[in-house]
C-alpha cells in the first residue's frame, strides 16, 4: 500500500469517528443542569413570581426538602411546564402568557441551584420533552 492510501484511509477513518462522536454528543439527553435558561429570564421569572405566585406559594416549596422539583426529578420539562401553564395560578389557571410561565421555571431553576445559559427557555413542546429535570450537581462533582 502506498503511503498516501494509508494517510487518506487513516484520515477517512478519524472522520467517521468524528461523525459518530458529533451523533451521540447530539443524541445525550439535555437536562436542566445544561443552562437551558437565560440570567435575565429568570430575573423576569422572580418579578412574576413575587407578584403572583407568592400569593399561594412560598419559595421554599421549590428550593427546601422534599421540593417540588425533587419529585419530577427525571421527568421532561414538559410535563411541569403543560401542568402549570394549565392549572396556574389556581384563581386564574392559564392566565399567564406562556414565555411568563417559562420565565418563572427559569426563575425556579435558578433558586434551585441550577446554571443559567446564553438563551432563553423555550415554550414549545418538542424542545420541552428534550429537557429533563435534574437535581443540581453536587459541589466538586
Amino acid at each position: 500500500m502506498s503511503k498516501s492510501f494509508v494517510r487518506l484511509a487513516a484520515s477517512a477513518a478519524l472522520g467517521v469517528a468524528a461523525a459518530a462522536a458529533t451523533v451521540v454528543a447530539q443524541d445525550s439527553p439535555r437536562s436542566v443542569r445544561d443552562g437551558v435558561f437565560s440570567s435575565e429570564q429568570a430575573v423576569r421569572g422572580e418579578r412574576v413570581f413575587s407578584s403572583i405566585c407568592t400569593n399561594c406559594h412560598e419559595i421554599a416549596e421549590f428550593t427546601g426538602p422534599d421540593a417540588y422539583l425533587d419529585e419530577v426529578d427525571g421527568e421532561p420539562l414538559w410535563e411541569t411546564f403543560d401542568y402549570i401553564s394549565s392549572e396556574m395560578p389556581e384563581d386564574d389557571p392559564g392566565s399567564l402568557r406562556p414565555e411568563d410561565y417559562a420565565d418563572v421555571l427559569a426563575y425556579l431553576f435558578s433558586v434551585y441551584g441550577l446554571p443559567s445559559g446564553g438563551a432563553d427557555l423555550g415554550v414549545d413542546a418538542e424542545s420541552l420533552r428534550a429537557i429533563a429535570i435534574a437535581r443540581p450537581a453536587p459541589p466538586g462533582s
